[in-house]
């Protein structure tokens, strides 16, 4: 065993559980997830893992990040009040207890308008002097099954206002595999920025991606950004706000619509040395979610 400590924070998230296994599978360093619902990590405990009960406190964070080398932080999505709590004491108990590298989930889309605020917390990253690495991965190819399994399952259509836009989206699998990469050989990586695609197609050649895969024809319906927002506020069923989340994902959509993101880029494949994990894989995955 390493003398190697990391820990994974929210490592119930669906990056966070897939960095735990991989590092698991690893078998070399000590893992310490971070959690504030520890049942439901308990199968990685049965693993050999670590779980450490954390909250947003500093306080609370400081004790957990006691004698770990590596962090990665990822933030709950579109609750932004507790994005800057957590992101600020992230940074403060890091610079406490001396963590040796940061590796943190941002976003593709930093530079362009969006409902984020990756960029100022990167800028925060930046500023806390400690080694760090920033991933910012594009659209999720989990996301189609995530948000049009239903539609197309009942009725052979999912519905976006993305146009004929073309853009890159990324299997969440990958992501793990480069936080892992990355995390357990800093000295390659430390000081860079990560943008991480997997391939670029258009709601059309997602249709067609789609009906290849469970077999019957799936159409994509264009909306309108209001067409779009009404039908999100009515079927976002879990979201604390569901016009924070219509509101974010149609000014995604309207970024996808005008190309902002249809350039795929190398350094995921670089990084890994193979192939990226192609949207038909994933939907092949999940292809039970789309059937009746």
């Amino acid at each position: 065993m390493s003398n190697k400590v990391f820990f994974v924070t929210n490592a119930s998230s669906k990056t966070g559980s897939l960095i735990a296994k991989l590092l698991l599978e690893v078998g070399k360093y000590t893992i310490q997830l971070g959690t504030r619902n520890p049942s439901k990590l308990s199968k990685f405990h049965a693993q050999g893992a670590e779980i450490v009960h954390v909250d947003h406190t500093l306080q609370s964070i400081i004790e957990a990040f006691k004698n770990v080398d590596g962090i990665y932080i990822v933030l709950p999505a579109l609750i932004q009040n507790a994005e800057q709590v957590l992101i600020e004491n992230y940074i403060k108990a890091a610079k406490e207890t001396n963590v040796k590298h940061i590796v943190y989930l941002s976003s593709m889309d930093v530079d362009v308008k969006s409902y984020h605020r990756h960029k100022e917390y990167e800028q925060m990253v930046f500023d806390s002097e400690i080694p760090y690495t920033i991933l910012r991965p594009t659209w999720f190819h989990e996301n189609v099954v995530n948000y049009h399994a239903t539609s197309v399952k009942k009725e052979g259509v999912f519905r976006s206002s993305a146009g004929d836009g073309v853009y890159t989206s990324v299997a969440i699998a990958d992501i793990a595999a480069v936080v892992v990469e990355v995390l357990t050989n800093p000295k390659q990586h430390v000081g860079k920025i990560y943008t991480l695609t997997g391939e670029a197609l258009s709601e059309k050649q997602v249709a067609q991606n789609l009906s290849k895969v469970i077999g019957k024809e799936v159409k994509h319906v264009n909306l309108t950004p209001e067409e779009h927002t009404t039908l999100l506020k009515q079927t976002s069923v879990g979201w604390k706000s569901p016009e924070e989340f219509a509101n974010a994902l149609v000014l995604l959509d309207k970024n996808k619509r005008d190309n902002l993101f249809n350039v795929v880029d190398p350094t995921l494949e670089q990084v890994l040395g193979r192939k990226a994990i192609s949207l038909e894989e994933v939907l092949v995955e999940n292809a039970s979610a789309f059937k009746e």
